[in-house]
């Protein structure tokens, strides 16, 4: 099922660079069609239309989220029951690279054939339209090795290339006002728009999230606002300028950006660069917050939110017990005020529901590789920050973090030497 993120039907006044008309056309053939862009571009929008397009009703789109597959075992059971019940169906396969190598060939094979495959006597698939949504375009994954070239090649006849909104800068204020609606349907509230200044922070702003950057921060302004009539650059997080640049850490992240005209940072990349201003910020200000401990509470929100608040699934996807998930909810629930209140959070938190939301099963736990992204920081900033002053700063004691650095250093050694 679409999440509320999805929520974008009757909205085509942004025809996406051609994506939406690319996609009415393709509706006429059975192609299998890889749709690629970038995180909140609305990729599943356009699944949508291609699959309304095709004359189909909207609850035979079948959303295949390949994020939640435990294992090749795991996928090659759902996928097979979803072929088998596919007549008359569109499957939208999200993320697919994040399989195993092996379920992607076997899905190459069968979409390919059109045959079920270990069946005897050979069964033949109904008739049925296969979408496949991918983060990047298709030579990207297969040079990073994410991606099988078997299943590529099955989705490779006609991409439809979903562009990020700084390409498409005159859609970006139709979908703010768009969403506001939305939003404020929801909540039943009342709000006339956004102010001038908040329509040029729109513009301006490079929404590397994209759609759902915007709707984040949106609902964010409408959570927190203190019941104006419009909502402002300051209630939206757009007044960036006091927003320091982090001297001791290097920022590969915006000097790739200025370079790269067509490139996209992942959340992670955004998260991490967030995290380094932040620290920056905290050191140069001899400032002491728990980032350590609300980054974590933060990890764990935005598993619950993925999971729409069932903590079982929250535990498993943060590979802990759940009676543990359990224990540390009052304490997140207590943190809540102080972590709202600081405003140079607002992003990071922003970034961390992103990231997890990406995020496959299987591999190490995100609670740990938080951590081991802020100690990593934390270490960048040796030169200017005591080591009290990073443990304050992780939420630990001293001989804590110092037992948390030592294993991250044996870690990395073990990964490196095989």
């Amino acid at each position: 099922m679409p999440g509320r993120g999805d929520n974008l039907d009757g909205y085509v006044l942004d025809n996406m660079e051609g994506a939406v008309d690319l996609a009415a056309f393709l509706a006429r053939t059975d192609t299998p069609v890889a749709i690629v862009g970038a995180r909140g571009t609305g990729k599943m929008y356009i699944a949508r239309i291609f699959h309304t397009r095709a004359g189909l009703s909207p609850d035979t789109l079948v959303a295949i989220d390949c994020r939640e597959f435990r294992n090749r075992d795991d996928a090659n059971r759902r996928i097979r029951h979803a072929l088998q019940g596919g007549a008359g169906k569109t499957l939208v396969f999200k993320s697919p690279q994040l399989m195993s190598a092996d379920a992607q060939l076997r899905l190459a094979r069968q979409i390919a054939t059109r045959q079920v495959l270990d069946s005897e006597p050979p069964t033949y698939l109904p008739a049925m339209r296969f979408v496949a949504l991918f983060p990047d375009s298709l030579s990207n994954l297969l040079a990073s090795g994410e991606l099988q070239p078997r299943l590529a090649s099955v989705f490779a006849a006609y991409p439809i290339r979903v562009p990020p909104m700084r390409h498409r800068q005159q859609a970006i204020l139709r979908w703010a006002h768009k969403i506001l609606a939305q939003e404020c349907a929801l909540r039943n509230v009342v709000v006339k728009g956004f102010t001038p200044e908040a329509e040029q922070a729109l513009r301006e702003h490079p929404w590397h999230g994209n759609i759902s950057e915007i709707r984040q921060r949106v609902v964010h302004a409408l959570e927190r606002r203190p019941g104006g009539a419009w909502l402002t650059p300051v209630e939206l997080k757009l007044a960036l300028g006091d927003r320091s640049r982090s001297a001791g850490v290097a920022s590969p992240l915006r000097r790739r950006d200025r370079e790269t005209e067509g490139y996209t940072p992942s959340a992670l990349e955004e998260l991490r660069q967030a995290l380094a201003d932040l620290l920056q910020q905290c050191v140069h200000n001899e400032q002491a917050l728990p980032l350590g401990s609300w980054l974590q509470d933060e990890v764990v929100l935005a598993a619950l939110g993925r999971y729409a608040g069932d903590s079982g699934l929250a535990a498993s996807f943060l590979q802990v017990p759940r009676r543990k998930l359990s224990r540390w909810r009052p304490g997140i629930e207590g943190r809540q005020a102080q972590r709202s209140g600081c405003a140079a959070w607002v992003e990071p938190a922003r970034l961390v529901t992103d990231w997890v939301r990406g995020l496959g099963q299987g591999g190490n736990s995100p609670l740990d590789e938080a951590e081991a992204l802020l100690l990593t920081l934390l270490e960048d900033c040796r030169e200017q920050a005591t080591m009290a002053q990073r443990a304050d700063l992780l939420g630990v004691s001293r001989p804590t973090y110092s037992r948390r650095l030592q294993a991250q250093g044996h870690a990395a050694q073990a990964v490196a030497h095989g």
